[in-house]
């Protein structure tokens, strides 16, 4: 997915396949921020950090006592259901439904069946699923563009987003890019061969 305006990049953008919904939201809301609202959002940021510094004790212990190890991996995925699960309380998110996307750290481009104005502010939700993420950033629609008769591309720019799901989108991205240059490595090793 392209954005068709001339736009000047600035982050990597990514093709990706995440759980995304979006309501409208009054310049009043939009300008008040997201700084505001409960912290849930947040969690999956905590619970980053928290896996990055387990995953270290669990390489450690794994080439001691591989059964600790084990009982340590279940843990952390009970762990992780228990948050998924609390993360999506009063969320629009439906797991169910994945959308193609176009993923930077500074905005989306989607397709969906209705068309939007230019300027149009959205509240939108976001489920990374291999982050097992929700974030919440409000964004601006920049562009909105007819593919077909029940088909648009809507790509905005996020206009506020707490540092913490920056940062958490941020990794996302650059582990989805890093992910798909290896592919793409692999397989022209594969059709050199």
């Amino acid at each position: 997915m392209h954005n068709t305006t001339t736009e000047k990049r600035r982050s990597f953008r990514i093709d990706d396949t995440i759980n995304l919904s979006y309501r409208l939201i009054d310049p009043k809301t939009a300008d008040l921020g997201i700084r505001h609202l409960p912290n849930e959002y947040s969690l999956a940021a905590i619970l980053d950090v928290l896996s990055q510094e387990a995953l270290i004790i669990i390489q450690s212990l794994d080439k001691k006592d591989a059964k600790i190890a084990e009982l340590f991996k279940v843990l952390d995925a009970k762990i992780n259901a228990v948050a998924q699960t609390v993360m999506f309380v009063g969320s629009d998110i439906d797991v169910q439904k994945a959308l193609n996307v176009n993923l930077s750290a500074t905005g989306v481009a989607f397709y969906q069946p209705i068309s939007l104005d230019i300027g149009q502010n959205l509240a939108i939700e976001m489920f990374l699923p291999g982050m097992l993420a929700l974030i919440l950033v409000y964004a601006k629609v920049v562009n909105c563009q007819q593919i077909q008769p029940d088909q648009f591309l809507i790509s905005v720019d996020f206009t506020d987003i707490k540092q913490d799901d920056q940062e958490l989108l941020i990794k996302h991205v650059v582990r989805m890019q890093w992910q798909q240059l290896q592919k793409k490595s692999l397989v022209n090793e594969q059709s050199s061969a």
